[in-house]
């Protein structure tokens, strides 16, 4: 596939629009849980750091020796699952915890101590398993109740201290969700929380007693984050390939009706102008119409095309015969020695060599007005008074020729926007016309009316008329009625009558009978 085709670039561009909303929702979505998270860790240390304020500045005040003092932080450090330490009002260390393991032994005693009774399987079984060994006592010393009290059995020494058979010992395992039962669990001592801290200790007289710290806390939203995370990136892949695969089906969708046009223009390049592009069944309304206007043009083409090889058969023709007259007349001329005889073979000659010249005027006149090159002189134009001026000449031509001619033109002008020269050709031609097909003592008229919308021309004329079947190609380029064999004239004056009155937007109509005269209407719009 192509690399600059549409069917790959599509895809491509899905797949990347999909890749950077991914990334985009997913650093939000993280960047947002990050911190959710944060919030959480730090509100669970500062908590329990306000929960032990009290008990602390109260342990303080009464001078507790440092081993004790560690003693009470690392059990305290093992219930909050946070490093805890106490600094002095000096910043010096007072106690510190460390990270607190996660597997403990916990003996809840209503004794003062721990004793190996409670054991179904003996110490030795809490000795194997090397696990710290939290032991609660009940005792008051120091003026401490219920202090816990950390004990390891990691280096493999059991404890050996007072025992009572009322003890309850039970293994446990610290989570971010709380404590589990007999179950050891291996501490990832990175997934801390990075949240820290701190309350100042004050003594009863208002004095700082020191600092309470907390620190590498449970890291509440690790699991979470990596779920997530592992959740976001599957479903960054999946919506990427999804995305990919909808622009693909979405390309080739777009890509059927172009390559559809595509193959209609390669076919119209080699020759067949007779092809078209059917998309009515396209979903896709834009293609539809693109269908259509190809169609259009197509058919245009193809009418334009074959007017001109009609045009240049018939214009082939037209020329044809005068040039065969002027050709046979001059070479007469050449070889005739009688003066007079070649003065009449010269004379043909000139007068074909005349219809040569108005034939090339017409055809170029044609072209002209039907590649509208006069459009943009398009001036205001009054149309009363050049109807008139037209009027008045031919009128003087009928009443030499015998033949009746009467014109009614109305005194408001009449300006409509237009080329003064084309139009003067319009009343021309159409005059012409009418004098030339009007028997002597018959009758042509002109008339203009203005309405608000619109000014008519008529003309019309009491000559020898139109067969029925000439009617429908009367504007054709060339054609010539079967009842004019015996007038002169190249079947272009209509032609270009229809041309400049299609080039200036109106209208022509003409009526007529055999032998019943003919009427001409020419309409051209008012501007507004």
């Amino acid at each position: 596939m192509n690399r600059n085709s549409i069917r790959w670039r599509l895809p491509a561009s899905y797949g990347v629009i999909a890749l950077l909303a991914a990334l985009l929702l997913g650093s939000v979505m993280m960047l947002v849980l990050k911190n959710y998270y944060a919030r959480q860790e730090q509100d669970y240390m500062l908590r329990n750091a306000f929960a032990l304020q009290p008990m602390l500045e109260q342990v303080l005040q009464t001078k507790p020796q440092l081993g004790l003092l560690q003693y009470q932080i690392d059990g305290l450090s093992f219930l909050s699952q946070t490093q805890i330490r106490v600094l002095d009002a000096s910043g010096e260390v007072m106690a510190d915890s460390g990270v607190p393991a996660s597997n403990q032994v916990v003996s809840v005693s209503g004794g003062a101590s721990w004793s190996a009774p409670a054991f179904e399987s003996g110490p030795a079984e809490v000795m194997k398993e090397k696990m710290p060994i939290l032991i609660y006592k009940s005792n008051s010393e120091n003026n401490v109740p219920g202090v816990p009290e950390v004990i390891s059995f990691d280096d493999g020494i059991p404890y050996s201290g007072p025992a009572s058979t009322a003890d309850i010992v039970v293994p446990v395992s610290a989570s971010p969700y709380g404590y589990i039962f007999a179950v050891r669990v291996e501490a990832d001592p990175a997934r801390r929380s990075s949240q820290n801290v701190g309350v100042l200790l004050i003594a009863a007289d208002g004095n700082k007693l020191g600092v309470l710290e907390f620190s590498n806390g449970p890291n509440y939203g690790a699991d979470v984050m990596h779920s997530v995370t592992n959740a976001w990136l599957f479903a960054s892949v999946f919506a990427i390939v999804i995305a990919a695969f909808a622009g693909w089906f979405m390309s080739k969708r777009v890509t059927q009706p172009v390559l559809a046009l595509e193959n209609a223009t390669r076919q119209m390049e080699r020759g067949n102008l007779a092809v078209r592009v059917d998309l009515q069944a396209e979903k896709q309304q834009e293609f539809v119409s693109l269908a259509n206007s190809f169609n259009g043009m197509a058919e245009q083409v193809e009418q334009t095309v074959s007017t001109l090889r009609a045009f240049v058969a018939d214009a082939a023709h037209e020329l044809h015969t005068p040039l065969t007259a002027l050709q046979a007349n001059i070479e007469l001329a050449r070889d005739e020695e009688n003066a007079s005889d070649r003065t009449r073979y010269l004379s043909r000659a000139q007068e074909q060599g005349q219809r040569l010249e108005a034939l090339v005027k017409s055809l170029l006149d044609l072209s002209r007005i039907e590649a509208a090159e006069s459009k943009p002189n398009f001036i205001p134009v009054d149309l009363v008074q050049l109807v008139r001026e037209m009027g008045e000449q031919f009128a003087s031509r009928a009443e030499q020729t015998e033949r009746a001619f009467t014109m009614n033109v109305p005194n408001d002008d009449a300006h409509l926007m237009g080329n003064e020269t084309q139009l003067r050709q319009v009343v021309s031609n159409l005059l012409e016309n009418a004098l030339k097909f009007t028997p002597t003592g018959g009758q042509v008229s002109l008339n203009l009316e203005r309405t608000a919308n619109e000014v008519v021309l008529t003309i019309s004329d009491t000559g020898i008329g139109i067969p029925p079947e000439d009617l429908p190609h009367l504007f054709e380029r060339f054609h010539r009625g079967r009842n004019v064999s015996g007038y002169a004239g190249n079947g272009l004056g209509l032609a270009i009558v229809k041309a400049i009155v299609n080039l200036h937007e109106g209208n022509v109509v003409i009526r007529s009978e055999a032998k019943q005269g003919t009427v001409v209407n020419v309409t051209f719009p008012m501007p507004v």
